[in-house]
């Protein structure tokens, strides 16, 4: 008897939803980064739910939730296709809004739900019922469907995190957290500096590690990037973009590499030395923790365990720095991008002398005039040219027949940025 054997492609186990992966987590206007852990529980806006049932599926599918659990849909709302049956055109100007085109009472709907009518049906009962439905423009009819949905439809979308969903999931979380860092800034600061493949940048990065994500989602598989972080900690509190792109730790190994950036400031780039003799010496102190009485062996035991993981995250950051350091010393970095909090001008006029003569910079900043003063000194100095200082601006469109007219609500601004080319002064 013939039997089928489907072989599943590398290809097609990576575009599948694995336990430990970062995912984001979309429901209707709000999205959430979330890592795949079994049996845990997570909120999405105030909705408790398990993400057991996503693990296995592929990206972009669509999930509805029962009972706190995600189970796959197969078939989208069959709300999602009404639309005017004829071609004939309508306007809403002989509708009138009191109040008495739903038949349906709130009392109704409210049974429908304790009753467990999926949100599918309460739409298309309130479509049934309402005297004006019919009579409104296509428009009119998806703003009706949208805002039904939202509110009656109990589905989530699972997606595959990349910087521009980042972007936009931070932006629309608070735009201040990543210092009002829009993805149409972003995309202008990667097209500035020639991020490309096999690349070698320099990044100073306060939202989230959104910088640094972009610049490596460009180089694939072979550059470098020098993080510079601005504040004492763990180098995963600058990298919560980077986590969530699931890039494999042997690739992330190869091309970033996290530095301090007051060491940088302060021309402390000589290589520590990190004796491998101190990890021994301080496991040997550990193991002869004095016993209390209420600390078992098994306490102990984890003690210790936790011990040699903080050792070893400390040797691998020590590691991480010494190489940065060393392609630093180089001065053949290929392009400088800064997104901080902080004022940039210091930082800036620093980190151009690690820059090969005729790299790109671009330093975003959600003031103006710490990058007019940026701009006056560069200039003053005579160590860059091509210097263009300009405010992001997006706005958004409608596009439907006879119907295309910008958004009325848009973000004020995008940022401002500075851009330009290093060169070496003449004397």
């Amino acid at each position: 008897m013939a039997c089928d054997i489907h072989m599943v492609s590398e290809e097609e186990i990576n575009k599948q939803i694995k336990e430990k992966d970062y995912v984001i987590v979309k429901k209707e206007n709000y999205s959430r980064l979330i890592q795949i852990a079994k049996r845990k529980p997570v909120y999405v806006g105030k909705q408790k739910l398990y993400l057991d049932g996503v693990i296995g599926h592929p990206y972009n599918s669509t999930f509805e939730i029962r009972g706190g659990d995600l189970i796959k849909s197969e078939q989208k709302s069959k709300s999602e296709f009404l639309t005017l049956e004829d071609n004939e055109l309508r306007d809403n100007r002989n509708l009138i809004d009191d109040q008495t085109s739903q038949k349906l009472t709130k009392d109704e709907i409210e049974t429908f739900k304790a009753e467990g009518l999926s949100g599918e049906k309460i739409i298309e009962n309130l479509i049934e019922n309402s005297s004006t439905f019919k009579e409104k423009t296509h428009y009119a009819q998806a703003k009706y469907l949208k805002k039904k949905r939202q509110k009656y439809l109990n589905y989530v979308k699972i997606l595959k995190p990349t910087t521009r969903l980042l972007a936009e999931m931070y932006y629309e979380q608070g735009p201040m957290k990543i210092c009002n860092l829009r993805i149409d800034s972003l995309s202008q600061m990667l097209n500035m500096c020639n991020v490309r493949h096999g690349g070698k940048y320099i990044v100073v990065d306060s939202v989230f590690g959104l910088m640094v994500a972009a610049v490596l989602e460009r180089l694939g598989s072979e550059g470098s990037i020098i993080q510079l972080y601005l504040e004492p900690g763990p180098v995963s509190s600058y990298r919560q973009a980077v986590n969530a792109l699931n890039i494999p730790s042997e690739i992330l190994e190869k091309l970033l590499f996290g530095l301090r950036l007051n060491e940088v400031m302060n021309e402390n780039l000589n290589p520590v030395e990190w004796v491998e003799t101190e990890v021994k010496e301080n496991c040997e102190q550990n193991t002869s923790i004095p016993m209390e009485d209420n600390r078992t062996e098994s306490f102990e035991k984890e003690y210790l365990i936790k011990e040699k993981e903080k050792m070893i995250r400390r040797n691998k950051r020590q590691e991480e720095q010494k190489k940065a350091k060393a392609i630093l010393k180089e001065n053949k970095m290929d392009g400088l991008l800064i997104a901080c909090k902080h004022h940039p001008k210091n930082m800036l006029l620093k980190l151009l002398e690690f820059l090969s003569p005729s790299s790109p910079f671009a330093v975003f900043c959600n003031y103006q005039t710490p990058l007019v003063e940026c701009y006056s000194e560069l200039k003053e100095k005579g160590n860059a040219i091509l210097m263009n200082l300009t405010e992001s601006w997006l706005r958004n469109y409608q596009v439907l027949p006879e119907r295309t007219h910008p958004d009325v609500s848009i973000s004020g601004s995008g940022g401002y940025l500075l851009t330009g080319i290093k060169i070496i002064p003449t004397t």
